[in-house]
């Protein structure tokens, strides 16, 4: 399962509903928790995938060029690597550059807790940062580990392991998606609700589908619409918006009428839906589109970075 952008990510979902999210960069990592500290310094603490043509590279916070843009497809960069895509495989590399995990997998995923999702002859496992396996290939799909759990798919079910490669929830879901906030998402007869680490349905599968929780809210969707619910399944924002990337920073892009604004997490509207495509806010800037260009605006709406990028993802910590 490679990482598609976002727009087709959510498309896949409503097309497949056995599937999880499809993973790209910054859904990922963003809805896992922690949401990292902006700084003005001049230092490079944060980079944004950004693509340029068919060459994706990473740029910093002034706009510039970090890490050239000579890859076929990238990957957020998380504890010090970024993935990225040449000649048909991904590996790692730091952020000067340098090739740290070689580029041998037909697919994977960014590193958390350590450890990084990695697909080998068709199979699924997890490695450190020395490129060690650690949890031998034998999924048919996995995603990162959140929360010491990881969710990985056998014999057409989804479970959970533990970082020992130990079964702690069993393989019955037909989707599932990362823990966060002690909560993951998981299908059940084609919908969607929330389980915590005991395999206890706090949430009932009430919902089309679901996304983790994030600054205590997690994004839902019914009769295509999308809202956001709290921790005891109270609707908090009445579904009402085409699409949706969950709160960061106190703030989540909605999608209305095929434009793209920023909601508080009362539902009211602070930044008017008027982007072509936009993404959550990360260490103070959020990635949106105007004219087919992409570039970053602040929270009052400056642009800090130009529209000059065929694609961006949102600033994350280089750590």
């Amino acid at each position: 399962m490679e990482p598609l952008d976002r727009k087709k990510s959510q498309s896949k979902r409503r097309k497949k509903k056995r599937l999880p999210i499809l993973i790209l960069s910054a859904v990922i990592m963003i809805l896992i928790g922690g949401y990292f500290y902006f700084s003005a310094t001049s230092n490079v603490e944060a980079l944004a995938l950004a693509r340029e043509g068919k060459n994706w590279g990473f740029i910093d916070k002034g706009g510039k060029e970090v890490i050239p843009f000579k890859y076929e497809m990238a990957w957020k960069m998380s504890e010090g690597l970024a993935l990225v895509k040449k000649n048909g495989k991904w590996g790692f590399v730091d952020k000067n550059n340098k090739i740290k995990i070689p580029m041998i997998y037909e697919s994977a995923q960014p590193f958390s807790d350590s450890l990084a999702a990695t697909k080998l002859n068709g199979k699924w496992g997890f490695i450190d940062h020395e490129a060690n396996m650690v949890i031998e290939a034998e999924f048919e799909e996995a995603i990162s580990f959140s929360e010491d759990l990881a969710p990985v798919k056998k014999a057409n079910k989804w479970g959970f392991i533990n970082r020992s490669g130990e079964v702690i929830i069993p393989y019955k879901y037909t989707s599932a998606y990362l823990f966060s906030e002690k909560l993951a998402p998981v299908g059940v007869n084609g919908f969607e609700g929330f389980i915590n680490k005991e395999n206890i349905m706090v949430i009932p599968p009430n919902f089309d589908f679901a996304l983790p929780f994030s600054e205590g809210l997690a994004p839902v969707s019914k009769g295509g619409k999308w809202g956001f619910i709290a921790k005891n399944g109270k609707t908090i924002v009445e579904p009402k918006y085409e699409q949706t990337w969950g709160f960061s920073e106190d703030l989540a892009p909605v999608k209305v009428d095929g434009k793209w604004g920023f909601i508080n997490r009362k539902g009211e509207e602070v930044i008017a839906p008027k982007y072509e495509d936009a993404f959550v806010f990360l260490n103070g800037l959020a990635p949106v589109k105007v004219d087919g260009q992409q570039g970053f605006i602040n929270k009052e709406q400056e642009i800090i970075i130009k529209f000059k990028y065929d694609y961006v993802d949102a600033f994350y910590d280089i750590d």
